[in-house]
């Protein structure tokens, strides 16, 4: 059972453990689970509301991270790096360098330039990002109820563990 109070926070009352929470409105959704975060972002969505997501969940836990593949210049490389991202391996390839990076949520400037390339993306097509983190169950809730904050969101799906049944 979800309980909500007059300030707009969740509780989850409930004996069976929670393995997903998802949350969002038409235009974005975000599910959280103990080892991901998944968001997705439809083409309609405002880059105020990337950002708002975006920092939001680094607001709660700023260990979150993301990685990211850019294919570029190997002279380009340096230019993620002084916007945060943190470089985790290079390979050439057809048309540069595959640069792999690491979008650390405890660096503002990687965030900002992380809301535009997203923001680029949704030009193409909706985008689909998948954070790491070590979410507990509490952070899990932290996070549901900051997001709740923005307008029109809800929850849309709540996944309970299995029960394990005897033979």
């Amino acid at each position: 059972m979800v309980i909500e109070d007059p300030g707009k926070a969740i509780f989850f009352n409930d004996s069976r453990d929670i393995t997903m929470v998802e949350l969002g409105r038409d235009d974005v959704t975000v599910s959280l689970t103990p080892g991901k975060i998944i968001l997705w972002f439809g083409r309609q969505v405002s880059e105020s509301l990337i950002r708002d997501v975006i920092f939001g969940i680094s607001g709660i836990d700023a260990s979150v991270n993301h990685e990211q593949e850019v294919i570029c210049d190997f002279s380009t490389i340096p230019e993620y790096e002084n916007m945060g991202y943190v470089l985790t391996s290079y390979a050439r390839t057809k048309g540069g360098y595959r640069a792999i990076f690491n979008v650390p949520f405890s660096k503002k400037s990687a965030l900002a330039h992380f809301v535009k390339s997203i923001v680029s993306q949704l030009r193409e097509k909706d985008v689909r990002k998948t954070l790491f983190w070590d979410g507990s169950f509490d952070r899990i809730i932290l996070i549901f109820n900051e997001l709740k904050k923005l307008d029109g969101w809800e929850l849309k799906r709540i996944e309970y563990k299995e029960e394990e049944k005897g033979v």
